[in-house]
């Protein structure tokens, strides 16, 4: 199915060695960005088109070089822009093809940090736990966290501090990093009281399934749709799965100039929520 292309909008950031790169339209973009509430690391494709050299080349970037490539993506309409992923450049390459140089970039959120940290201290009480280990992770700040259970003894926190963090969520908890922000919630929580309309009219498109108690659901792109926060979904042709879902996953995949500028959410109806 093809979008409307005249309206789309984007601002690429990166924070290079050698100054601030900032890539606007009329470049073209593709990216594929995919974000969960369910752990591991949200991560994100993008691939952009004869770019100048000096660009290109503060791009570059291998899996083994500890070096930290700040970038941040924001997309919407016509200059009204919003933040969608916020990261570092895990790797960086570029490549011919046909008449075009071609540079990729795959980046993760919060990756740095999720890979370089360590921490050593013991501490007492089940949130210190957590503010300690955010301590040791530079550029990862603390989110939305759920109230934790007290610790009956000191704790001691030895090792790669992600998966410290890790190990200290509960059974009926996920954790996620989200614009270098690190959530832990419980399954009948959401970040924030903000509810996405999701309509026809508002971007829906097609129609919503449900498969193992979750609903998915396609829109145009909204950045104002996020992991962990509430949708109120309304559809015409499936009227039967209109509702309030907490947005537990969303795979966006995004062309200015292409057939994709749209996203793929998946949620579960969250009666009785609560509000962290």
């Amino acid at each position: 199915m093809s979008y409307p292309r005249f309206n789309r909008d984007f601002e690429l950031k990166i924070e290079a060695l050698g100054g601030e790169i900032t890539i606007t339209p009329p470049m073209r973009i593709q990216f594929q960005a995919d974000k969960s509430i369910y752990g591991g690391l949200n991560k994100i494709q993008v691939q952009l088109e004869n770019l100048e050299e000096r660009k290109r080349l503060a791009l570059v970037k291998d899996a083994e070089q500890n070096k930290r490539i700040p970038f941040q993506l924001k997309v919407g309409y016509e200059g009204q822009l919003k933040l969608m992923f916020k990261g570092t450049v895990h790797k960086g390459s570029n490549e011919r093809q046909g008449p075009d140089l071609i540079s990729k970039i795959e980046g993760l959120d919060g990756g740095f940090d999720f890979l370089n940290s360590f921490t050593s201290k013991t501490v007492e009480g089940a949130q210190k736990a957590i503010d300690e280990c955010l301590a040791d992770m530079l550029n990862t700040s603390k989110g939305k966290i759920t109230q934790r259970s007290e610790l009956s003894r000191p704790k001691v926190l030895v090792g790669n501090t992600a998966k410290l963090i890790e190990d200290m969520v509960g059974p009926n908890e996920t954790w996620y990093i989200e614009n270098e922000q690190l959530y832990i919630v419980k399954s009948d929580e959401v970040v924030e009281r903000f509810i996405s309309l999701v309509t026809a009219q508002t971007g829906l498109i097609s129609t919503p399934s449900r498969e193992n108690q979750q609903t998915t659901f396609e829109t145009l792109m909204n950045p104002a749709i996020k992991i962990g926060n509430l949708v109120n979904l309304k559809s015409q042709t499936a009227p039967y799965l209109d509702g309030v879902y907490r947005v537990e996953t969303i795979s966006s995949q995004g062309d200015n100039y292409g057939d994709q500028w749209s996203q793929t959410c998946t949620g579960r109806p969250l009666p009785g929520y609560k509000v962290l």
